[in-house]
């Protein structure tokens, strides 16, 4: 783990609510499903944002970011520009190819920017078969937001996308459009808290090993403030030291 001052290279506004961010990495590089906590030097907020990885660049060594604008961190992050700096501090957590077969096909389901940590799984294991279904609450307007979005993701070899709207997309949730007569080898799943228990619900009695990355809020990101505390049937863990990515089975969800 590092904590680096960066300079963002790019802040790229995809829409009203959703930008990619930019930066050059100069320490350990990270893994698809690990995650930073971001800080802009200049902040008025006390605690950073834990941020997945959307892409890592070895060649560049260049970091992206896929975030979603929704409180006053995030919109910090969204409003900085070229050359501002942050402190990016990780990588932190596990990641995907912990858990991600030697061969063989997988299937990875996400609800909205829970693309981002797949993306990067996309990219990293250029070589390993993926099937991508990745569902939203509205349709992309034009494939230039849709490519911005996807990412990397858009080299999978099967992609399924679905919107509740159906705009450009299939109509309803992308559970609803999933393909139980593939032949799985493990399924990956990130999105909200409620899209993680209704994917544990809809696949406790399909035979495939089911790893999703969980949300909570985090202060430190290290595990020493236990404020990320989940509930499994191991006990409580910390969402950012022993996670965010556990076997489905694991994770207890309220009822």
């Amino acid at each position: 783990m590092n904590s680096l001052l960066c300079g963002l290279i790019e802040n790229i506004h995809v829409n009203n609510d959703v930008f990619i961010l930019k930066f050059i990495w100069n320490g350990t590089p990270p893994k698809a499903g690990q995650f930073f906590m971001l800080k802009p030097e200049r902040s008025c907020v006390f605690l950073p944002r834990p941020i997945s990885i959307f892409e890592f660049i070895p060649e560049e060594k260049m970091v992206l970011f896929l975030i979603y604008k929704c409180g006053k961190g995030t919109e910090e992050l969204y409003s900085l520009k070229h050359g501002e700096n942050v402190w990016l501090t990780g990588p932190l957590g596990n990641a995907w190819t912990d858990f991600l077969p030697s061969g063989g096909k997988a299937a990875l389901l996400s609800g909205s920017i829970g693309v981002a940590p797949l993306a990067a799984l996309v990219a990293e294991r250029k070589d390993f078969n993926f099937h991508l279904y990745s569902g939203f609450k509205n349709g992309f307007p034009n494939k230039e937001e849709e490519n911005l979005i996807l990412g990397s993701a858009k080299t999978a070899k099967n992609i399924v996308i679905a919107a509740e709207d159906g705009v450009n997309a299939h109509n309803g949730s992308i559970l609803d459009h999933f393909s139980f007569h593939e032949n799985y080898d493990v399924i990956f799943a990130c999105g909200s808290t409620l899209m993680l228990k209704a994917v544990k619900k809809k696949f406790q009695s399909f035979n495939v090993p089911l790893f999703i990355s969980t949300e909570c809020r985090m202060a430190c990101g290290i595990g020493a403030c236990l404020g990320c505390t989940i509930r499994t049937v191991k006990g409580n863990v910390r969402c950012c030291s022993d996670g965010p990515i556990f076997p489905a089975g694991d994770v207890l969800f309220d009822e």
